[in-house]
C-alpha cells in the first residue's frame, strides 16, 4: 500500500488500486483521485472546512482519447492530420507549407492545377 504525505496529512492507496487515494482529516476519510484528494487538502488547508474529492473529481478535464493521425493523397500531394482536430490538417505544397481544414488545402491545391492547366492552354 503505497503512502504519501501531503502538507501534513498522509494519503494511502485504497487497497490494491493504484488510483484511489484516501485522506484522513479530522475524523472523516475521504478517497478519490490523487489530485482531487489534493485538492480537498488545499479547500481545507484554506478555509477549514471539508469537502468531498468527488466533488473535485467531477470538475477536472475529460482525458481525451489519443489522437487520430490521419494521412490522405490528393493529386500528388500528402495532406496530414496529426491532431485530429478539424483544422489541423497541413500539406508543403511548392515548397511552402499550408494549414489549415482539408477541404480549404484541397481547394488551394485545385485552383493552382486549374491555374496551371489554364496557362499551359494559353502557351499553345
Amino acid at each position: 500500500m503505497p503512502v504519501a504525505t501531503y502538507r501534513g496529512f498522509t494519503l494511502a492507496t485504497v487497497g490494491s488500486s493504484k488510483d484511489e487515494w484516501q485522506v484522513r482529516i479530522k475524523k472523516h476519510t475521504l478517497s478519490g483521485t490523487m489530485p482531487a484528494v489534493k485538492k480537498s487538502i488545499d479547500w481545507f488547508c484554506d478555509t477549514a472546512s471539508i469537502i468531498d474529492p468527488k466533488e473535485f473529481g467531477a470538475l477536472a478535464p475529460k482525458r481525451k482519447e489519443t489522437p487520430q493521425a490521419a494521412q490522405e493523397d490528393f493529386h500528388g500531394h500528402v495532406l496530414k492530420n496529426d491532431t485530429g482536430d478539424a483544422n489541423a490538417w497541413y500539406c508543403f505544397f511548392q515548397g511552402k507549407l499550408l494549414k489549415g481544414g482539408k477541404l480549404a488545402i484541397q481547394k488551394h491545391i485545385e485552383a493552382y492545377l486549374v491555374a496551371q492547366q489554364q496557362a499551359v492552354k494559353q502557351r499553345k
